[in-house]
């Protein structure tokens, strides 16, 4: 295998990462990964089947699984990046079992998918490079049920079959007769009457003994599970063409002479920026300074709506940038370019401190989400993409390390966001501006949706308004019974598997009986 070795963090993004060959198949040691396999099957059953809430779960899981991927390896090669990874992963299912939800779910997948490429393309000197291909071997996934019954004919049929090859060739042998002795046994059962009764009093027998050992439904359950871990225990071989194609993202081709390109991009930025300066000046007066607002504009107009559009403004305007600064360096590098860039990115950070005022405001007239304090952190996580996007045009940084920069930026987001209670800060917040002021509405089916996080903000609105427990008890009837349950025996009759080290924590602020 060749290599290279690409600049440093985050330009390397290995996007600029090695270039390879196709690895040569390595060898298969088809005992420990079938053993493997079934273990992490076997380990998914337990974690997942017939399961209302993913608790517990998830936190057992994914340690479990990062431990049989190393196993199914020769060696780690003694790499900093492994352990920084376990590390990692560590954190995160500390993080499943304090409470697991979306967001942390996410996480242990990217990291579990990262470990399997870092030990199993050990040869590739890049970090990037080696977490890289394993996500571009997650393309021909599919095509990784084959590879592995490729290996077992080869088992089955290769030179020096011993018994166990034997009888995986034997059974290998018996499918093509069991399929046709399927076809044709329906054929004459449908033109045969006495044929197919005995047909179906054997099925009808068949099913019920089958039934009585394996649950067909559980059995393709397995072969899911399967289906999705076989690729991270055995991964498919990269080419080096992807590789070529990701090296080095290159520039816009010269379409146009460089004086006529300048132009256009000095005319482009001279527009938005004029277009961008009369809506913050609209924002500056109203909505920061608190002007009236003009004939025919409601305050809820102005501050509630259009805040996704305005969003969505922010994120174009970024992806605009780029392309612009994606062109040849005899444009991007002229100073009059740059600052007009630059004069771009201030302007829409004003409009990203717009949209989290008016979304404080809102949050004032109504409720904390959530969904809005999670817009609230995506703002801050594109403050931090225009932040590097700065840096990109200040220092001609190229795409790929921008690419990287953002990649870093938006897993440490997810990663810390993990932590934090936003459902319980919610509930808190929800309940403090209820209690301050009794002529708001108090949400009581949110509060039930929070689930265990706004248990104690919860007790602590039914102790100072009965009618809040009423509407509590109404709300949780209408519902499933699951974790959200009103009573402590609700909550101790869950599986081991739906437990959550919050809710544990919580479950003092639940009724003592029904």
């Amino acid at each position: 295998m060749n290599t290279t070795n690409p600049p440093s963090f985050p330009g390397a993004l290995a996007l600029a990462a090695p270039a390879m060959k196709i690895n040569p198949e390595l060898p298969v040691r088809l005992p420990r990964l079938l053993l493997g396999l079934a273990l992490a099957v076997g380990i998914f059953d337990v974690c997942f089947w017939h399961i209302d809430d993913w608790g517990f779960s998830v936190a057992v899981f994914f340690p479990a699984l990062a431990g049989i991927i190393l196993g199914n390896r020769e060696s780690l090669g003694g790499r900093r990046t492994t352990w920084l990874l376990l590390a990692l992963l560590a954190g995160a299912a500390i993080a499943a079992a304090i409470e697991t939800g979306v967001t942390n779910t996410f996480v242990l997948l990217i990291l579990i998918v990262a470990l399997a490429g870092d030990t199993f393309f050990s040869e590739i000197e890049s970090p990037w490079g080696r977490w890289l291909s394993q996500y571009a071997a997650l393309v021909r996934a599919p095509g990784r049920i084959f590879w592995l019954g490729a290996r077992l004919m080869e088992a089955a049929f290769g030179e020096g079959v011993g018994w166990a090859g034997g009888l995986i060739g034997g059974c290998l042998l018996a499918v093509p007769a069991l399929v046709l002795a399927l076809v044709f046994g329906s054929l004459l059962a449908s033109g045969n009457a006495v044929f197919g009764s005995w047909t179906n009093n054997f099925f009808d027998w068949f099913w019920k003994e089958l039934a009585l050992l394996f649950n067909p439904g559980r059995i393709v359950f397995w072969c899911f599970a399967a289906f999705l871990i076989l690729p991270l225990l055995r991964p498919a071989n990269v080419s080096e063409k992807w590789w070529k194609s990701t090296h080095q993202i290159p520039r816009l081709p010269e379409i146009i002479p460089t004086r006529a390109a300048f132009f256009s991009t000095g005319l482009v930025l001279v527009v938005l920026n004029l277009l961008f300066l009369i809506a913050n000046i609209a924002d500056a007066l109203f909505l920061w300074s608190g002007q009236t607002l003009p004939n025919g504009v409601t305050y809820s107009g102005f501050v509630h709506n259009g805040v996704n559009s305005l969003i969505v403004t922010v994120i174009l305007s970024a992806l605009v940038l780029t392309t612009i600064f994606q062109q040849v360096l005899s444009v991007t590098q002229r100073r009059e370019v740059k600052l007009l860039g630059l004069l771009w990115i201030a302007q829409n950070l004003f409009l990203l401190l717009s949209v989290a005022l008016r979304l404080k405001l809102y949050i004032e007239a109504y409720d904390m989400t959530v969904a809005r304090l999670s817009v609230l952190i995506f703002l801050a996580l594109v403050a931090v993409g225009y932040a590097l996007l700065t840096v990109k045009i200040v220092r001609d940084r190229s795409l790929s390390w921008l690419i990287a920069g953002c990649v870093l930026a938006v897993f440490a987001t997810f990663y810390i966001t993990q932590f934090m209670d936003l459902a319980g800060w919610s509930a808190n917040y929800n309940v403090g501006r209820w209690e301050k002021d009794r002529t708001r509405k108090l949400d009581v089916a949110y509060l039930i949706a929070l689930g265990p996080p706004a248990w104690p903000a919860r007790r602590h609105a039914e102790e100072l308004d009965p009618s809040v427990r009423w509407a509590s008890q109404k709300v949780w009837r209408q519902s499933d019974h699951d974790m959200h349950g009103l009573t402590q025996t609700e909550f101790d009759t869950a599986h081991w598997r739906e437990f959550s080290l919050r809710a544990r924590l919580n479950r003092w602020a639940l009724d003592d009986k029904k």
